[in-house]
């Protein structure tokens, strides 16, 4: 056991998660044996550092012995996250501000402003409704096609936006469970978003929810196309036992009795086999068709483990063109 020093400044790493500065002669004298570095003594501080999961960096074994060294705690598995900064904790809710439309800063119009240029901006941009903001951190109200139609019907004698305002909207913080936010998105169907700073985003309306949840399930449809795809060119073309003693499998719990037993990774294995590729008679390249494979089940992998981040636009492009040919080749040979 080392000096009780020692034990405090273990136990001191530990609670705080930050390392702490010694030199090698300290820690030599924490274990009784001063500046001797000999194989039972390393033996000795090696086996309570294992014990305890802690390092030294950079190794003490070598170097002048008044060199500091830090002593810390050895890496722990961590949850990788493509927009984590070392400042925010993973985060296991999606919250209202992954919508990209809770992103964007709203098109707006002051309360003051003639009808005439309400009409313009929401017949320009396609519009149903705007906000009536003077800053970016308050919404007054409203105003929409259907909230000047009801003031015209009653016959109100103005032409300013500020007379035919309506309060049919919510304001929802950015931390809002999704969730949550969806419920009050097809409840209200007019959501704006406070973020941190009070700053108004949005809106949120149950259009971007459709485009939103689009954008999340095609990735799903495009692979299991593409699965299907590659079960069809495998379909009836290979004896059974010649693919499972292929892949030498040696799970005894897995049966597999056809083409839909197998896995992606599977898959390419029977392709890349050159006897298979004969018997497939595909009109491929068959590296660089096996590469573009091999990308797909990379994309794959991400997609299935529902990684925080949505699908790249470039690996999106890569699984709607894989499709697409796979598709054409089916329907021009009949599979």
């Amino acid at each position: 056991m080392p000096r009780q020093e020692f034990i405090d400044l273990v136990n001191k790493v530990k609670k705080e998660g930050k390392p702490e500065r010694l030199t090698i002669r300290t820690l030599l004298w924490a274990f009784g044996h001063y500046e001797k570095r000999t194989s039972g003594n390393v033996w000795r501080i090696n086996e309570y550092l294992k014990k305890e999961k802690l390092i030294i960096v950079p190794n003490y074994q070598g170097g002048w012995v008044d060199q500091h060294v830090e002593l810390k705690e050895m890496d722990k598995a961590r949850i990788k996250s493509g927009n984590e900064s070392e400042e925010e904790k993973f985060d296991p809710i999606n919250r209202l501000s992954v919508l990209k439309a809770a992103a964007q800063t709203p098109l707006s119009i002051s309360r003051d402003a003639d009808l005439e240029k309400a009409y313009h901006l929401m017949w320009k941009n396609d519009f149903s409704q705007l906000p009536v903001m003077n800053n970016d951190r308050e919404i007054l109200g409203i105003i929409s096609w259907q909230s000047i139609a009801k003031g015209l019907i009653a016959k109100k004698n103005s032409n300013c936006v500020k007379d035919f305002m309506t309060n049919d909207y919510k304001i929802l913080s950015e931390d809002t469970p999704l969730f949550e936010a969806i419920k009050e998105v097809i409840k209200i169907e007019m959501v704006f978003v406070k973020t941190r700073e009070n700053k108004i985003k949005g809106p949120v309306t149950p259009f971007d929810l459709n485009e939103e949840f689009l954008e999340q399930i095609e990735p799903f449809i495009l692979l299991e196309q593409i699965e299907n795809f590659i079960r069809l060119i495998l379909h009836d073309k290979i004896v059974l036992q010649d693919i499972i003693k292929l892949l030498n499998i040696s799970d005894v719990s897995k049966k597999i009795e056809s083409i839909s037993d197998l896995t992606f990774g599977e898959y390419i294995l029977i392709i890349e086999n050159s006897e298979n590729w004969n018997l497939l008679g595909l009109p491929f390249v068959r590296s660089d068709f096996t590469n573009e494979l091999h990308e797909i089940r990379k994309i794959r992998n991400g997609v299935m483990h529902f990684h925080p981040d949505k699908i790249s636009d470039v690996d999106l492009n890569h699984l709607r063109s894989m499709s697409k040919f796979l598709m054409d080749y089916i329907r021009n040979f009949n599979l």
